[in-house]
């Protein structure tokens, strides 16, 4: 006996086609189940855990050739909050100058975190803005890209736009061109506590100091604060910042504008009390500054200058995230031939693109590339402590005639953290364990326990440097420019050309796409011609077993 027909095989047919589609989907790289981080060709997982609710911790490794790479991705609504935290708490502050990211992580009890901002060379300085809890503490710049996160959860990756001014009783008022940045001519830029004690103006101008009258603390976008004209100085340059106050510091027409609103305060056509207000076109909450943005729309989108940076193989810190608003914090180790070679900016973006990211910005790599979990550095830390003809060195890798001592953690100018966005019980962290150790405690923790006089300075000797004291280093480290952290300063231009195909990743997904409907138009062709011989089969009578015939007509 024959099994029965389904009623409608045009039906099963297509199902089956359909299915086909769904399973080739899921099965093509940069895809996962809702529970699952998806892991880039070639990757294998070799450590997973749940460091908070919402938050996933992979451990990603390849043999050929070697990578290690830690991601972390936080999901969308995960009670846990980003944090944008600044070294030392100062921009430009006295030495030590740079914190390790394993001390920031500590001291805000971080879940995990990564290093952040390029570091400008010779002033340790934040290359671009920098905003916690919407709290402004640097101006961006214009030749810096910013990964903020705005009041609402989203990141964008997006200089922001701003404005400042101070509005005095006579409602004349004085534009701020910057908070904390190097003052340019003709300009009035402010300084807070967050800059340091003093203004570190070069060039004589005029300072008028303020003191906030409410609300107490740094200024912060969109909200109003009541300051009091103290006092001006003229033919000044570096004055001290007071505590509790700010520093309006002008040159050419931004100190003849301070000179006139002081003379109007002084004869009472202005009260000696006046409103700051900072305001940015979104509400940026956290801000750190980063280069290249590597992936936009799912697309590569940064140019290729031919430079090391861009092409050479390094350590790299990247942060990406997806159309479903989970964020991805990613650390590449690089440097070292058995354990991982790092690398280019190209394979971070399609690395990027393979963990499902549509959006992704490169941060401070090579020796400065950080990861930190449950207060300890997890990933292998590029930057080598070693003995050289008697002397210990801080060196970017292993050179011949070298002893290596360890792996050295290096200090930076930001960091980006995760926090709990509750209050919880968080157990105390030792900043001082592991490979955490800044360089200054390695150096006392090396046999006889007193520090190398040969390459700490007189700052960190005298105690002041803390777990940061690692930044001032008479070492080869300090000359030579790191290749893919900042090198001479310069990084890649902010915006590049979309390219005209995606990259690899991309375009494997666009031709199993085809072929998957490809595959459902020629089912459906297949269909339609069984059906029609079908019916051209039942103008002839069925055998009596299926029923009687029809009747004529």
């Amino acid at each position: 006996m024959r099994p029965p027909r389904h009623p409608y095989p045009w039906l099963r047919a297509i199902g089956a086609a359909l299915g086909a589609v769904v399973l080739t989907l899921l099965a093509a790289p940069g895809t996962a189940s809702a529970s699952d981080m998806p892991v880039p060709a070639g990757y294998t997982v070799t450590g997973r855990d749940t460091p908070a609710d919402g938050v996933e911790h992979l451990v990603l490794t390849r043999s050929d050739p070697p990578m290690l790479v830690n991601v972390a991705r936080i999901a969308a609504g995960a009670p846990v909050s980003l944090r944008a935290v600044l070294s030392n708490d100062t921009v430009a502050g006295d030495e030590p100058r740079l914190e390790t990211t394993s001390s920031m992580c500590a001291r805000v009890h971080c879940v995990l975190g990564v290093n952040a901002d390029f570091a400008g060379i010779g002033d340790g300085e934040p290359l671009g803005a920098f905003v916690t809890d919407g709290a402004l503490l640097r101006t961006p710049s214009s030749t810096h890209h910013q990964l903020s996160l705005t009041a609402d959860g989203r990141l964008t990756d997006q200089t922001f736009s701003w404005t400042g001014k101070l509005l005095p009783t006579d409602l004349q008022a004085v534009t701020v061109d910057g908070v904390n940045v190097a003052r340019p001519a003709g300009k009035t830029v402010l300084y807070t506590p967050a800059f340091g004690p003093t203004t570190k103006t070069d060039t004589p101008g005029v300072e008028l100091t303020l003191r906030v009258v409410e609300p107490a603390g740094e200024f912060r976008l969109g909200q109003t604060a009541l300051v009091e004209l103290v006092s001006l100085s003229d033919n000044a340059m570096d004055g001290p910042i007071p505590a509790g106050g700010a520093v309006l510091a002008g040159e050419g027409a931004g100190a003849d504008a301070l000179r006139s609103l002081w003379a109007r305060v002084q004869r009472g056509a202005a009260s000696s009390r006046a409103l700051l207000r900072f305001d940015s076109d979104e509400a940026v909450k956290e801000s750190v500054g980063g280069s290249p943005i590597l992936v936009k729309d799912g697309k590569r989108w940064f140019t290729d200058p031919g430079d090391n940076f861009t092409d050479g193989r390094h350590p790299r810190t990247v942060v990406g995230w997806t159309p479903a608003g989970d964020t991805l914090l990613v650390t590449v180790d690089g440097r070292q031939p058995a354990v991982s070679v790092g690398m280019s900016l190209f394979e971070a973006t399609d690395f990027l693109i393979g963990l499902g990211a549509t959006e992704a910005m490169n941060l401070d790599g090579g020796g400065s590339t950080t990861f930190v979990h449950a207060g300890t550095v997890v990933n292998k830390v590029s930057d080598v402590q070693v003995r050289n003809g008697g002397r210990t060195l801080i060196r970017h890798s292993v050179e011949k005639g070298d002893t290596l001592i360890g792996h050295v953690e290096r200090p930076v100018a930001s960091a980006l953290v995760v926090v709990p966005s509750i209050a919880v019980s968080v157990p105390p962290v030792d900043p001082l364990a592991g490979v955490a150790l800044g360089l200054h405690e390695q150096a006392l923790a090396l046999p006889g326990g007193s520090a190398p006089s040969p390459w700490i300075t007189a700052s960190a000797a005298k105690g002041k440097a803390g777990s940061a004291g690692a930044g001032h280093l008479a070492s080869d480290a300090a000359s030579i420019p790191d290749g893919a952290s900042a090198p001479d300063g310069r990084l890649p231009a902010l915006v590049g050309p979309r390219p005209a195909v995606g990259a690899p990743l991309v375009r494997a997904a666009v031709l199993v796409d085809l072929l998957a409907l490809a595959a459902l138009a020629g089912a459906a062709l297949a269909v339609r011609r069984r059906g029609g011989f079908r019916r051209r089969r039942r103008l002839v009578p069925e055998p009596a077993d299926h029923g009687p015939p029809l009747p004529p007509g």
